[in-house]
């Protein structure tokens, strides 16, 4: 839940430079995030170009926004920098 948080934040905060590499996943992995969160309707604007894709002009829908007020415990705990981003993901796939 907390990489698919952090998406929406990043997005939401027009951050849109993060990567599967920011959250220790395999672009592959990282990208089906984004078809899941973009599938599911919680955001929208997927700039795609043949196999590669750009989440700048991405953008929130309700859904998303929703999802961020619902866990807002999770923006209280977010990282100030992406370099603690990873072991803050990892925290949740501990409790897994």
């Amino acid at each position: 839940m907390r990489v698919g948080f952090s998406i929406l934040k990043e997005i939401k905060d027009k951050r849109a430079d993060i990567s599967g590499q920011v959250y220790g996943l395999k672009d592959v992995e990282f990208e089906r995030m984004i078809k899941l969160l973009e599938k599911q309707g919680y955001i929208e604007r997927i700039l795609r170009v043949g196999d590669r894709f750009s989440l700048k002009p991405a953008r929130l829908l309700e859904k998303g926004e929703r999802f961020l007020m619902e866990h807002v415990e999770l923006a209280d705990e977010y990282p100030d920098s992406m370099e603690k981003l990873k072991e803050w993901i990892r925290a949740d796939r501990a409790k897994e």
